[in-house]
This record gives structure tokens, sequence and C-alpha cells, in this order.
């Protein structure tokens, strides 16, 4: 038999436990219809801890405070599905409305604050960028700051670090884009050119935790987050936003298959089948 026995056989008991931690430290809400998710995504990480099976490395997590091996195990759960220009329709909205609209209010002090509160990989604040920097060459003599937060450090790694993969570059991205913004490395990596990287910083954030202290933010987006919530932490997570969304000028986004209007902190709007939302 091989260091890593069957996985499959994962005691109730245990798993719940683990979805029980897993919930109260990312907000993932999973029940045991993703038992097989637990088995594909924790190989390998038991065998890298030298456990002999998913099983006991779950054992080992419940049993022991959190640290550094449970961080492994929630970001290894967590799913980070991301490319350049995601469902492009958003982009389009805060291309054609809303920029616009943000550029005429906040004229006077030329700032523009942005939150990318799920930034995975960073493909999305990249994205964001690339759209400002195309579109609105004005924005060169303002203060931009692009706020990218993940709970994920793997994710956050590669994503300051700004290089990608021919597969993943070419996810979203046009070939003229590519050209223009991306430099091409002796391995065959991207690396995204320094001028877009200026605008955004990347940092750790746990939507569940407290906060560092943050600015009013012009445009939040919180895309395909929340559907891995339940409606308790979702409050919670919408009330940090509500907080740190400005009441003048903000403008929040979500994604294509989320919605908040079980929360009457936010009015939402529709334009060009898009909906977003703003502080009542």
């Amino acid at each position: 038999m091989s260091l890593l026995e069957s996985t499959t056989d994962l005691d109730p008991k245990e798993l719940g436990l683990f979805f029980s931690l897993l919930e109260a430290n990312t907000g993932i809400a999973l029940d045991a219809t993703k038992a097989y998710l637990v088995n594909s995504r924790l190989s390998g990480l038991a065998r890298d801890s030298a456990l002999v099976s998913v099983a006991a490395l779950v054992g080992q997590l419940n049993r022991t405070p959190v640290g550094h091996l449970h961080w492994q195990a929630f970001d290894l759960m967590a799913t980070h599905e991301t490319l350049f220009f995601r469902d492009k329709l958003p982009f389009e909205l805060i291309k054609s409305e809303i920029i616009p609209k943000l550029l005429n209010v906040n004229a006077g002090r030329r700032e523009l604050n942005i939150w990318c509160a799920a930034a995975s990989t960073g493909q999305e604040p990249y994205s964001l960028a690339i759209l400002l920097q195309e579109e609105f060459p004005v924005l060169q003599n303002w203060q931009v700051r692009i706020h990218a937060t993940d709970m994920s450090e793997s994710c956050l790694a590669q994503a300051r670090s700004g290089l990608y993969n021919p597969i993943e570059i070419n996810r979203g991205l046009s070939q003229a884009q590519i050209k223009l913004h991306f430099d091409v490395l002796e391995t065959g990596q991207f690396r995204i050119q320094s001028t877009l990287q200026q605008w955004i910083q990347f940092y750790r954030l746990n939507l569940l935790k407290e906060s560092p202290k943050l600015p009013l933010f012009d445009l939040i987006l919180l895309r395909n987050t929340l559907i891995y919530f339940n409606r308790e932490k979702k409050m919670a997570v919408l009330k940090k936003i509500h907080d740190h969304l400005s009441h003048e000028t903000g403008y929040l986004m979500l994604g294509s298959s989320e919605s908040i209007l079980f929360d009457n902190r936010f009015i939402a709007s529709r334009s060009d089948r898009v909906t977003y939302y703003r502080k009542v």
C-alpha cells in the first residue's frame, strides 16, 4: 500500500467538524455532498505532510489549533477560478457608465479608490488597471488606488509577481492587449508591466475577520464570493462592504449569479443586463 491510502472513507463526524472549521475561518459553507472535494483537493497536502490518508489529515486539523497547515487546507478548499475581464459585461458597464460618472464627481480631488475584495491570482485588478489605462488617459494625472485583497497567500503571491502562463494569459485578453501590457520571458511566461502594477496594492484580508483601516471606496468588486457563504456570513461581509462604500459615489458589483436584494442597506440598479448596487 502506498503512503497515501484510500481517501474515500471519511468519517461523517470528522468531515462535519472540518467543514465547521472551514466555515468559521473562511465563510465557505460545505456539506457532506462535497466530501469528494475534500478527497480530491487535500490528497496532495496529506501526502506532502507524510500522513497516510486524507482522513488522517482531517483528523489532525480537527484536533490541533488553527495554524499554517490549516490555512494550506483552507486555501485548497477554496475555488480560485478567475480570468481576465471575466464575464465582460460588468467591465463594459464600468467603462461606459461608472468611471465616467466617477471622473465627473471626483474631478475636484482627482482621486479614485477601488477595492477588488476577492482578487485571487490578480486577473481582476489587472483587468481594471488595463481598462483604466486604455480608456481613461486622464487618470495618469489622478491618484488611483486599487486595493486587491484575498485570504489566500498563495494566490496573492502570484498576483504580486504579475506572472502568468500562456493558458492564463489567453483567457480574456486580446493579442493586442497582451503585446501592449505584458513582457514575454525566456521561460515562456508573461509578466505584466510595472506601469499597471503601480496602481495596485495586494494584501491578505479575510472578509470575516477584523479589517485594517480602509478608505471609502468609489467602486467595490465582490464577485463570485457570496455564493459560498450562508446568510449569516453574507450579512456580516455586506456590513463590512457597506461601511467602506462611499455614500456619494460608491458602486458595488457582484457576480452574475449573486444578489443581495435581502439586504435593505443597498438599492439595486440595472443597466445593460448588469446589476449594481448603491447605498440607500
